[in-house]
């Protein structure tokens, strides 16, 4: 077992093992400054040491473990490092791989099992998700190789895409169709899409952090958003209204401990809306908030920081939705 103990400023981790045992420390016990961090940074170290400990080997070989369990603590550590994108990669590993792999120790996972996830997905959804999907699981098994656990020797490739679509997006009567469908958190859907956030942001939105008329969107070691840069989105009177309807009396705009995932109860809502597949995933919402500035003529580089894209070349992918691009570009050439 580990436990965390805070002396002054710092935190420390305090746990024991066999392994450590010598004649000056027949305990086997360690004590590890963790310095000054939170107390949930804390909390995730010492559940990730607990983990290393159950799985330490006897010798100098690469420790084994089995996929659910490194799952556990890498979305732990994951969601520190990168809560904006926490959500995502949660629900790909929970609910796209586990299934899956859940009897298999990671080091057991091999190209076929690959190869057979992308035989389920291939012609249900596009080749772009299944790679990004991919790329989910390709970050936890190089963190496990970081970590020293044993890993599959292969390496995971994206599959060649050969599509180029423009965005997809909800239209004003899709939107309103979501909204009257869901009778609790339309507010949450009618929030995200007048806003752009990610799903992750607002998850670790603070109520401090929405002014009278803009939403801070911060950075910090903490809670790190994608881009690593913090942003400003002024609100609209929609997201006003929007705002309105939430608890705003605690520390988050979202309760911490929500039953609700809000990635599962959106796909439910579509599909009772009668929208597209296509279209189900909640991070649809950022495209229609894209999509509609640009066809309001919204400068590119304005999108783009209001998005929080590190990119201009990712907010170029909206440029073909606006009336005005390549407007006038034939000029009087009648061939």
């Amino acid at each position: 077992m580990a436990s965390i103990y805070k002396r002054g400023d710092n935190y420390y981790l305090d746990y024991s093992n066999s392994k450590f045992i010598t004649p000056t420390n027949p305990q086997g016990r360690k004590r590890e400054s963790l310095g000054k961090i939170s107390k949930q940074e804390a909390e995730a170290k010492r559940k990730k040491i607990e983990y290393e400990l159950a799985y330490l080997p006897t010798t100098q070989e690469s420790p084994q473990i089995n996929f659910v369990d490194y799952v556990n603590t890498y979305l732990i550590q994951f969601n520190l490092k990168y809560p904006s994108s926490y959500e995502t990669s949660q629900h790909t590993l929970l609910i796209d791989f586990e299934p899956i792999f859940k009897n298999h120790m990671l080091h057991e996972i091999t190209i076929n099992d690959i190869n057979g996830f992308i035989g389920l997905k291939k012609g249900h959804i596009k080749t772009a998700t299944i790679n990004r999907k991919l790329s989910i699981l390709r970050a936890l098994l190089n963190q496990a190789k970081a970590d020293n656990f044993e890993t599959p020797n292969f390496k995971i490739k994206e599959l060649p895409n050969k599509d180029s679509r423009p965005p997809k997006y909800f239209t004003i009567e899709e939107l309103e169709t979501i909204y009257r469908e869901d009778t609790l958190y339309a507010h949450w859907w009618q929030f995200l899409a007048n806003t752009g956030l990610r799903m992750g942001e607002m998850r670790n939105l603070k109520v401090d952090d929405i002014q009278k008329d803009s939403i801070y969107i911060v950075s910090s070691d903490s809670q790190r958003t994608k881009s690593g840069k913090w942003r400003y989105i002024p609100i609209n009177d929609n997201t006003r209204k929007s705002l309105d309807q939430f608890d705003m009396t605690g520390e988050y705009l979202l309760p911490r401990q929500h039953n609700d995932t809000p990635i599962t109860r959106f796909r439910r809502i579509c599909e009772r809306s009668g929208i597209k597949k296509e279209k189900w995933g909640v991070h649809c919402l950022r495209h229609t908030f894209a999509s509609h500035l640009v066809m309001n003529n919204v400068p590119l580089r304005t999108v783009q920081i209001l998005l929080g894209h590190a990119s201009i070349q990712t907010t170029e992918q909206y440029a073909h939705l606006s009336p005005d691009y390549l407007k006038d570009s034939l000029g009087n050439l009648n061939l």
